[in-house]
């Protein structure tokens, strides 16, 4: 069975969605708002963010000049100009773990699910925080169950909920930015791919076999104040992580990937990153753009792919 479209939008919530979304992200904040009836967008915004203002992480307070973050989301909401204060949001990749396990049968009650999938969790997070938000669903084939786990730290969590809250905001769902890609996709005609997600702070990849999410992984990039974002490092860095990923699930599944779909969230040069990635790889890379209907520009379609993915 596929894997629900449904309940990869309701990560840490059940609640019924908002018609407005925001993504923070290191280097820009966005955001849309949708007519409720007809799900097309009414309004959004894209606006950059200085260096520093968000660091994102795991473990750590995430929010560095919350007087500078609170200024361009101000800005936003003029731009969104809508009066409903539930709104969802997805912070930074960073900030979250999540995981893709297999496994041959869970216990019947969800309480013991969540033991067994907890104590997996924890093997792959050795410094696992007390206070962990922790969610997963469930993907059942015909001979073994997979399950997508999420976990964020509360204290992260609750500083984002925290920080809409004084702009009269509730924050209703916390999403997933890669995994909100995947609600993007054809899955009839997609079944084997790879969804490659580049920020500027961070490259996430999920691999789709037979229509279900099979592996999540993510990576931080690491440079230094000399190093260029769009020089070859970054490029062959993103390179090699797709081809280790292609050979490990042709590897374990059995199955090639026959696309590639990429995001790219980068505020400029996004046109120049993808043909870049073109020329030095072998694998025919497809813009997410390209599984949008929205009439809006080409960057504004990948910078707000997540968004669409999430409440359209």
């Amino acid at each position: 069975m596929a894997f629900s479209t449904d309940r990869i939008k309701n990560y840490f919530t059940r609640q019924p969605l908002p018609r407005s979304a925001f993504q923070i992200s290191s280097c820009y904040i966005s955001g849309i708002h949708v007519f409720p009836k007809e799900g097309k967008v009414k309004n959004y915004f894209i606006l950059p963010l200085e260096k520093g203002v968000i660091q994102p992480s795991f473990y750590e307070r995430n929010i560095k000049n919350p007087a500078v973050l609170e200024k361009a989301v101000k800005k936003g909401l003029e731009k969104l100009n809508f009066s409903e204060r539930k709104t969802a949001c997805f912070i930074p990749e960073l900030s979250l773990k999540a995981f893709v396990f297999s496994f041959n049968s869970l216990p019947a009650s969800r309480q013991e699910r969540e033991k067994v999938i907890r104590f997996r969790v924890k093997k792959q997070v050795p410094l696992f925080p007390e206070d962990a938000r922790f969610s997963f669903d469930l993907i059942r084939s015909n001979d073994s169950t997979k399950v997508v786990s999420v976990i964020a730290r509360s204290t992260v969590v609750q500083e984002y909920e925290d920080f809409f809250a004084k702009l009269r905001l509730r924050v209703k769902a916390v999403g997933v930015p890669t995994l909100s890609l995947y609600n993007l996709m054809n899955k009839e005609k997609e079944r084997d791919a790879l969804l490659i997600n580049i920020e500027e702070d961070s490259l996430s990849l999920i691999a789709v076999v037979n229509s279900e999410i099979v592996l999540y992984r993510q990576k931080p990039f690491i440079l230094s104040s000399q190093s260029d974002f769009f020089g070859p490092q970054t490029i062959e860095t993103i390179v090699k992580e797709v081809e280790n990923t292609v050979n490990f699930v042709e590897d374990k599944e059995k199955r090639k990937v026959r696309s590639f779909w990429v995001r790219l969230g980068l505020m400029h040069k996004g046109e120049e990153m993808f043909s870049l990635l073109n020329e030095k790889s072998s694998f025919p890379f497809k813009g997410i753009k390209e599984a949008l209907t929205s009439k809006l520009g080409s960057e504004e379609r990948q910078i707000l792919s997540p968004l669409f993915g999430q409440i359209l």
